[in-house]
């Protein structure tokens, strides 16, 4: 197998794993109710900013820059998700939404955030200094890149429901959308 084909296939896996984590995070948020704190739709919105990099190579060709933006987006996110962290690291202050396999998500998703900067280094130094250019784009990649933008179109639409045109709170108990159009007041 050539090295571009299994860079390929890795960048496909990639987008793959953080679509997964992003429905995964929207179905906590519709199915058990757990709204997104502000710090939590910026990690979301981090989670895409990595993927830029990646759907990029699968569309225009491979570039060593296009895995540079994968580790800034991760290492940004990496700091949005570390401030989390600290937020609720002092023992029995609890934490903020549900755990996963004990973790809470803003802690996977600072070792998620840590792995792609790991594999943003490691695809850039193995694909090297060539550059590719892309004649035509594989289905899959067509169908793997449409279902994340589908993603971000409908966490985008979330977030407006949720906190409109104001700042997220930071524990959100409803959406201000509907409480607008039903007359509560929104928190």
């Amino acid at each position: 197998m050539s090295k571009n084909k299994m860079l390929d296939i890795l960048d496909s896996v990639a987008i793959i794993g953080l679509t997964i984590i992003l429905i995964m995070a929207f179905a906590y948020q519709l199915l058990d109710n757990e709204l997104p704190c502000a710090l939590c739709v910026m990690q979301r919105m981090g989670l895409y900013a990595i993927s830029i990099g990646l759907v990029i190579n699968l569309i225009l060709g491979r570039k060593q820059t296009n895995y540079l933006m994968v580790v800034i987006g991760a290492v940004i996110n990496s700091w949005i998700s570390l401030l989390q962290v600290i937020l609720h690291i002092v023992p029995n202050s609890g934490g903020f939404g549900s755990s996963i396999f004990g973790l809470h998500m803003y802690t996977w998703n600072f070792i998620v955030s840590m792995v792609f900067i790991i594999y943003g280094c490691l695809a850039g130094f193995l694909h090297g200094s060539e550059n590719q250019t892309r004649v035509k784009i594989a289905v899959i990649h067509k169908v793997i890149i449409s279902v994340l933008f589908f993603t971000l179109l409908a966490n985008a639409l979330s977030a407006f429901i949720e906190c409109g045109p104001h700042l997220c709170p930071s524990d959100p108990q409803s959406y201000w959308l509907l409480d607008m159009f039903s007359g509560k007041s929104w928190s």
